[in-house]
């Protein structure tokens, strides 16, 4: 088992790209620049699942590739730390700016519990694939709710959320990653039998999903500092 995907570090620059470009578009209709139903209208939802497909699918071969030969403790509760601070700081950051749709269950909270339970599929490949398509198919046909287990709190919860991402399905995207890491095709990529493999312009690409997280944190404060002195200027 390889240590290190190319295919995995462009796909999740990729996925980075496509998220900041859909957070800027939203960030337009915030302002009042674009009347686009952005996150939920037609299109644009289906541009959000492939960037949630793109992440999460990474997400589940990277826990492959980190702890498939030895589980490291230490590695994976830095990693889920950081990520469950963030999370806790994108609730408060919502709450601030979306009062009334403050996100309580979105990406890096769904990151969270899905590493907890992906944990246990690293070893079993044919395991993880069969209950990926399980949950997937599952919710598909209203088997599994979208919703579960936050509507036992719905009187606790904002009726609407900025940002949701629900167990089901996304959980089986995750499984999926993990029975893709162990695929030889996927770890057998283009690139790493060619001369491209180890070009700059490759490794600048790279970089862009090496760093995912704290591109997540920070793009949208950035782009709202950005785009409200703007707002401000132009009324």
């Amino acid at each position: 088992m390889i240590k290190r995907n190319l295919s995995l570090d462009l796909i999740r620059t990729l996925a980075i790209v496509l998220m900041v470009i859909f957070h800027f578009i939203y960030d337009l209709k915030y302002f009042g620049w674009v009347t686009w139903n952005t996150p939920d209208g037609n299109g644009w939802k289906h541009f959000r699942f492939v960037i949630l497909s793109l992440f999460f699918i990474c997400i589940g071969a990277s826990l492959v590739y980190s702890h498939f030969h030895k589980f490291q403790l230490k590695k994976y509760n830095v990693r889920l730390l950081k990520v469950l601070i963030g999370a806790i700081l994108i609730t408060l950051m919502s709450l601030v700016m979306f009062p009334h749709n403050w996100i309580y269950f979105g990406v890096l909270h769904f990151i969270v519990v899905a590493s907890l339970i992906a944990i246990i599929f690293i070893p079993h490949p044919h395991i993880a694939l069969i209950t990926g398509v399980v949950l997937i198919i599952g919710e598909q046909f209203g088997l599994l709710s979208k919703h579960w287990p936050f509507y036992y709190f719905n009187d606790l919860l904002p009726s609407y959320t900025t940002d949701y991402v629900p167990l089901f399905p996304w959980l089986g995207v995750i499984l999926l990653g993990i029975s893709l890491a162990h695929s030889q095709w996927f770890n057998t990529t283009f690139f790493t039998k060619t001369k491209f493999t180890n070009t700059k312009l490759l490794k600048k690409l790279t970089f862009v999903g090496k760093h995912s997280l704290l591109i997540y944190l920070l793009h949208q404060p950035l782009l709202f500092a950005i785009l409200t002195p703007i707002h401000w200027w132009l009324n």
